[in-house]
């Protein structure tokens, strides 16, 4: 065991010469155990660390070390310390030694952080900071030895031994006065006076204590039981001899006569322990008892000691048992033969022993008294009457109780028990418990009741009748049971009345009569209730919980004639059976009033009853609920139930019918309900036989099987079906109901009146609703025909239903309306059906001809496979077209498949029309919505908001404003006009597009567009080909091609490529790309920007180029050049060219007559003179690098920089070397321009005059120009 606080105790401390400690063991001492030995001073909370902290010596016990031991460490101070006992070690050598003036040193197991303090010692006290007792759980003067003053040595000599047990010890040691002690100077250890060291080491002994002896005393004990409990038995265990040491004893318990009953309901353990505490004489054994009202012998049991013993000393045990009785005080108990009368009053009790009789004319008389517990017969024995066993006498209110046990009885020729005096005004409680036999022999005129309970009927009084498993109530010629106010009847065993003749006729085995007010009938499982007549009767309603047998032989398992507004109630388990003999009317269960049964077992009704009789039921009730539950069972040899009067007259209320298990009606019929109340079936079982209903709003709920005829006569009536039924429906007058999700063979049919139908499962059968505005809803299957009759009528066919037959809407105005999910198919014959609904899902239907209004709602959609006209389809909604569909009005999809044509469609916002390919869409509207064609489309009109995509061929579409005609590489559209606000988009092929103010743009290709006013763009990768233009414009975009456009007018902006434009009537081409071949007429212009080049541009008479980028080969044929870009191969055959400030002209050709102007600024290079009078101006001369040639009579250079003064201006010519040509000076004195010329020439071919501007003129010395050249240069 783990060693604490005072497990050993200090007996000797030495701080002179070689330091020593001595300590004893109070405890056996495990081998192995390791104890610290620590002079470090302790906080409270831990001990001194560090530099501050002193030795630690760690004693280990090399062997196990018996209490008593005395064991010394010595030589500490030295460092070659040893034990007497173990090995010694230090584990911290810090400040080693003792000190002789103040030190405390503590014995501790453990670590340091968490010490188990065993010992301590001290030579200053424990209030100094060498260290404290506070959090180390040792007491000074006894776990602690406390010294003061700086004692140097130390030792105990005080007794070591004598004492009875070794902790006794602690007090001797922790009192200083049995301690010798030294203190001085030098070394006391060793000076030869007491105490020195080492410390003696003898041994401490205890004494063993005497012998002892323990017993019950008294050996016996008895008390009354008492009417309740708990009471105490206690039995003391006394010890004698010495007292040391605690004894711990057993022993066992033996019931004897007593039984749990006895104890509460549960007896004493068999066996019992306890505990004498040390150094007390006794303990006591406690048993615990309950005590009872029921007469009955003493009892005892027994205990008995069967060991003992005690660590210190021998225990033997002496009287070794005790016997305890229970003593009875209860009534009267007869424990052998009496005729002598007993009269029971108050709270008395007879008792009668098992084997024991009491017989007489009447044996047994209560006369009332007390209520509360009330009197008692309590029989085990045999109580027999040649009258009557049990008698009342008086009329005086009490309880009485009757308790016949097991294998008892009691019996009489007349009544077994007849109770009298608890009658009106009276209260009490009568209470018969019976697990034996309570019998009435009597026949005939001595015939009886085994309990005539009749006359208690006070409102104040309560029965109740126990009959267990082994009981037997029964009556020979008379009922078993006639119970009495308020009775609850709980019979787990047999009641039985017979008929002792065939005379007799009216015996039963429960009677409630009709004085009382009814009761409570519990047959518990096994229990039996076997009435000659009924099983049970009575003219009250009452309660019966079945879990047995309830059978009337010749009769009703349960007859009750109850009141019209009075509810019966029956929870069935077990079996009811009514049994019809000689033609008898005999149900199983036969109440006048209304009823609430539960049933989980068999009801049945077993024989046929006469015709003159009625019919043998079973059930024939009033009205109420009916619940027959999973695996119950009602069944008639005739019909299963009858609600009426009894009289087949109304029922007394509405019935409610649950069936979760089988009800059968053997002749066919399983249900009859009479009466107009509000009455209702629900069925997830099997019904065997039809069901009628009359009059009143009732319901018919079946998810289960029914064979036979559903009859729900007048009144809104319901059916709801998801199970079987095989039969016809007939809902007569009134708005019905019929919902079918299961199966009915047969046909439905509905009378006058606004009524419904809705099938999810199958009828095989015809669907007839009579006059009314009825409504037919089917998602299933039809086999017959379905007729509306008169009234405006609604059909809704959902997705999945099939309808074999023909849908007939009779008079009115009908609509047919079709829904679900998935897809659905209206095929049959429709006659005389006006509204056609598509709903939602998706239907094929053959022909829709016939009908004057079709909608197709959202989500919905249609295969339309013949023709339809002006059907409108809503947002969501869907119609795909085999047929041929006329004047739809789109908001949702058409979708004309191949094969399909779709005529007049309108196409609203939101709406879309597609058309497949071998579909064919003519007269189109698109009025916000689109139209994609994959097939042929033809004089579609395109207003605000549409669009039409085009995949395949579109003929003479017109695209208003705001709408949009989309042409896809795949696609072509001829004949388009599109008009103001309107826009084309091509990515396709287009011919013969005329755009009245709309805009076209191109990213296929465009043939034969006519743009009257608006646009037409060429997108990057489009072409445009033989485009006219009388106004608007044609944008050509990087990327993009026009090809021999022709502009009567509008503009044509190129940032593409252009290619034989001609530019006629006042129009215009700004060119940002590349144009080529353009001819420009009069009055029209080509400008060239800084990203454009013209190629081959023919300037004819009027017409104008403006070039600020490149023109290449330009021919200026009577028009005029303007460049301040760069021009290069310009011929100008007439006309001019005018080089600008910036601009440069390179190989210019200057035709007959015409002119070349090099502005200042301006650049040329490489002219060419190709006739007589053409003429070079070059406003800055003295800059020109570049060669002319083809110089020839007439032509003229012009220089504008060089000042004519006649004698000053000087021409000088120089041949090159091989005479190619040669280069003219003209110079001013100032300016000098030095002119390139090719060819062969002299000085003399050239003659200078003014310009008639301050400049020079070069000409022909043969022909006189001057007034001529400045007459054509400003004329």
């Amino acid at each position: 065991m783990a060693l604490t606080a005072g497990s050993i105790a200090f007996t000797g401390f030495n701080g002179d010469g070689n330091d020593n400690l001595s300590f004893v063991a109070l405890t056996d001492i495990p081998q192995g155990t390791v104890i610290n030995f620590t002079d470090s001073n302790w906080n409270g909370t831990s001990f001194a660390s560090g530099s501050s902290s002193e030795s630690t010596i760690a004693w280990t016990a090399t062997s196990a070390v018996a209490s008593g031991t005395v064991i010394d460490i010595n030589n500490i101070g030295k460092g070659t310390f040893g034990a007497s006992a173990g090995t010694v070690t230090f584990t911290n050598a810090n400040n080693t030694g003792l000190s002789n003036d103040s030190e405390v040193v503590y014995a501790y197991v453990g670590s340091a952080s968490a010490p188990t303090f065993l010992a301590a010692i001290s030579n200053v006290g424990y209030a100094t900071g060498d260290g404290t007792l506070t959090g180390t759980g040792l007491v000074a003067g006894q776990t602690a030895v406390s010294f003061t003053g700086g004692l140097d040595i130390v030792g105990y000599n005080g007794p070591r031994s004598g004492l009875a047990s070794f902790a006794d010890y602690l007090a001797a040691i922790g009192n200083t006065a049995n301690w010798q002690t030294q203190n001085g100077s030098g070394d006391q250890s060793t000076d030869g006076s007491a105490p020195n060291a080492p410390f003696p080491t003898t041994a401490f002994t205890v004494n063993a204590p005497a012998a002892q002896q323990i017993s019950f005393l008294p050996s016996s004990e008895s008390a009354a039981e008492g009417n309740s409990g708990p009471h105490f038995y206690l039995f003391n265990v006394v010890r004698s001899g010495d007292t040391t040491g605690a004894v711990n004893f057993s022993g066992t318990f033996s019931a004897g006569t007593t039984d749990a009953a006895d104890y509460g309901g549960t007896l004493p353990g068999s066996t019992f322990s306890g505990t004498i505490a040390d150094g007390a004489t006794s303990a006591t054994v406690t048993i615990i008892f309950s005590g009872d009202t029921t007469a009955e012998p003493d009892e005892s049991f027994t205990l008995t000691l069967t060991s003992a013993s005690n660590p210190s000393t021998t225990v033997t045990i002496g009287a070794a048992t005790a016997t305890g009785t229970i003593t009875n005080d209860d009534g009267t108990v007869l424990s052998s033969n009496s005729s002598t009368p007993v009269t029971l009053a108050n709270n008395d009790q007879l008792t009668v022993l098992s084997g024991v009789t009491l017989s007489g004319s009447t044996p047994v008389t209560w006369v009332g008294g007390s209520t509360a517990p009330g009197a008692l017969l309590d029989n085990s024995g045999t109580i027999s009457g040649t009258n009557r066993a049990v008698y009342t006498s008086g009329s005086a209110s009490g309880s009485f109780t009757i308790n016949n046990d097991t294998g008892a009885t009691i019996t009489a020729t007349k009544d077994a028990v007849k109770i009298s005096n608890l009658v009106s005004g009276t209260s009490g409680t009568f209470t018969v418990n019976n697990e034996g036999t309570i019998s009435s022999t009597g026949t005939d005129g001595n015939a009886g009741q085994a309990l005539d309970l009749d006359d208690v009927n006070s409102s104040g009084v309560n029965t109740v009748i126990n009959n267990a498993a082994t009981g037997v109530i029964t009556a020979a010629d008379a009922d078993a049971i006639r119970a009495g106010a308020h009775a609850t009847i709980n019979n787990y065993g047999q009641i039985v009345s017979h008929n002792a003749s065939a005379s007799s006729s009216g015996n039963d085995a429960i009677d409630f009569q009709s004085v009382n007010s009814g009761g409570v009938v519990n047959n518990f499982a096994g229990g039996i209730i076997d009435g000659a007549r009924h099983g049970i009767t009575g003219d009250q309603p009452i309660t019966v919980n079945n879990d047995g047998t309830i059978t009337g032989a010749a009769g009703s398992g349960i007859n009750l004639d109850s009141a019209p507004d009075t509810t019966t109630i029956v929870a069935n388990h077990g079996t009811i059976t009514g049994t019809s003999v000689g033609g008898a009317d005999a149900d199983g269960i036969d109440v006048d009033g209304l009823v609430s049964i539960d049933n989980f077992g068999t009801i049945k009704a077993v024989g046929l009853a006469n015709f003159a009789n009625g019919l043998n039921e079973a059930l024939a009730i009033g009205g109420g609920f009916v619940h027959n539950q999973v695996g119950g069972l009602i069944a008639g040899d005739q019909r299963a139930i009858t609600v009426n009067d009894s009289d087949d007259g109304s029922a007394f209320g509405a019935m409610t019918i649950i069936n979760d298990g089988t009800i059968r009606g053997n002749n066919g019929e399983a249900i009859s309900i009479v009466g107009a109340f509000d009455d209702s079936i629900t069925n997830t079982g099997s019904i065997f036989g039809s069901i009628a209903l009359a009059g009143g709003d009732d319901t018919l709920v079946n998810g289960g099987t029914i064979i036979g005829d559903a009859m729900m006569g007048e009144g809104d009536d319901s059916i709801t079906n998801t199970g079987s039924i095989f039969g016809n429906i007939a809902l007569d007058g009134g708005d019905d109901t019929l919902v079918n999700g299961g199966t009915i063979i047969g046909d439905a049919m509905t009378g006058e009146g606004d009524d419904s139908i809705t099938n999810t499962g199958s009828i095989f059968g015809n669907i007839a609703l009579d006059g009314g505005d009825d409504t037919l809803v089917t998602g299933g299957i039809i086999t017959g025909d379905a007729m509306m009759g008169e009234g405006d009528d609604s059909i809704d066919i959902l997705t999945g239903s099939v309808v074999t037959g023909t849908i007939d809407g009779g008079d009115g105005i009908d609509t047919l309306e079709l829904s679900g999910s998935g897809f659905g198919s209206l095929l049959g014959t429709v006659v005389d059906v006006e509204k056609l609904e598509i709903q939602s899902g998706v239907w094929r239907i053959e022909d829709a001809a016939g009908y004057t209004e079709i909608t197709v709602e959202s989500g919905a959609g249609v295969v339309l496979e013949g023709t339809a006209s002006g059907m409108v389809i809503a947002d969501g909604g869907a119609q795909s077209v085999y047929g041929s569909a006329v004047n739809s009005v789109v908001s949702g999809n058409q979708y004309v498949q191949i094969g399909g044509s779709a005529h007049g469609t309108t196409v609203a916002a939101g709406g879309e029309q597609d058309v497949y390919g071998g579909g064919l869409a003519t007269d189109t509207t698109i009025d916000g919505g689109t139209q994609t064609v994959f097939g042929v489309a033809t004089d579609t009109t395109i207003a605000s908001g549409g669009i039409q995509h085009v995949h395949n061929n579109v003929f003479s579409t017109f695209v208003n404003d705001g709408g949009e005609q989309n042409v896809y590489i795949d696609g072509s559209a001829t004949g388009t006009t599109i008009n103001a606000g309107g826009l084309q988009i091509d990515w396709g092929f287009t011919i013969t597009t005329t755009i009245s103010g709309g805009h076209q743009f191109v990213f296929g290709s465009a043939t034969l567009t006519t743009i009257n006013s608006g646009v037409q763009t060429i997108q990057s990768g489009g072409t445009a080909s033989d485009t006219t233009i009388h106004g608007g414009e044609q944008n050509v975009y990087s990327g993009g091609n026009a090809i021999n456009t022709t502009m009567d007018g509008g503009s044509q902006a190129v940032y593409g490529s252009a290619i034989q434009t001609i530019i006629d009537n006042g129009a215009i081409q700004y060119l940002h790309g590349t144009a080529s071949f353009t001819t420009v007429n009069a009055g029209s212009q080509q400008n060239v920007y800084a990203d454009g080049f013209a190629t081959g541009t023919t300037i004819n008479a009027g017409g104008y180029q403006l070039d600020w980028g490149a023109a290449s080969g330009t021919v200026v044929n009577g028009g005029v050049q303007d460049v301040f870009g760069n021009a290069i191969g310009t011929t100008v055959l007439a006309g001019a060219q005018h080089v600008q400030s910036g601009g440069s002209a390179d190989d210019t050709t200057i035709g007959a007559g015409a002119l070349a102007y090099v502005h200042a600024g301006g650049t040329i290079d490489d002219v060419v003179f190709a006739g007589p009078a053409a003429t070079l101006v070059l406003d800055q001369a003295s800059s020109f690098t570049g060669t002319l040639s083809g110089w020839q009579d007439y032509d003229s250079i012009a220089l504008g920089d060089i000042l004519f003064s006649d004698g000053v201006t000087s021409l000088s010519y120089a041949a090159n070397g091989d005479n190619s040509g040669g280069t003219l000076t003209v110079s001013d004195g100032t300016q000098t321009a030095t002119l390139s010329l090719l060819g062969q020439y002299s000085a003399a071919d050239f003659a200078l005059s003014s310009d008639g501007h301050g400049g020079t003129l070069i000409s022909d010395p043969g022909v006189v120009q001057q007034a001529q050249f400045a007459a054509a240069l400003h004329g």
